[in-house]
C-alpha cells in the first residue's frame, strides 16, 4: 500500500500516464481514420510516415488495424511527438 501511494500515484507517474493516455487515443484515432480512408490527402501523410514494418497497407481494413495496433510503444511515442510537432527535423 505504501508502495502505490508513494510510487505508483506520485504526481510525476500521474502526469506521464495522463500524457500517455491522450498520446495513445489521439494516435490510435488519427492512423485508424487514416487506414480507412486511405484516398485523404492527410491520410496519406499519416500511412507515409509508418515504417514498412507496420502493413498499413494491408488487403484488409482488419489487417491494417492489427497494424496500427501492433506499434511498439517507442515508435508509437515517436510517431505522436511528429504528428504534433514535438520531434521536428533541422531545417
Amino acid at each position: 500500500a505504501i508502495a502505490f501511494q508513494r510510487i505508483y500515484r506520485s504526481s510525476d507517474v500521474l502526469d506521464i500516464e495522463l500524457a500517455g493516455f491522450r498520446g495513445i487515443s489521439t494516435l490510435i484515432d488519427l492512423m485508424i481514420n487514416a487506414v480507412r480512408s486511405p484516398e485523404k490527402a492527410y491520410s496519406q501523410l499519416l500511412i507515409n510516415l509508418i515504417s514498412g514494418q507496420y502493413n498499413v497497407n494491408a488487403p484488409t481494413l482488419y489487417g491494417k488495424i492489427q497494424a496500427v495496433l501492433g506499434m511498439t510503444d517507442v515508435y508509437a511515442l515517436d510517431l505522436y511527438r511528429k504528428i504534433k510537432g514535438n520531434s521536428l527535423p533541422a531545417v
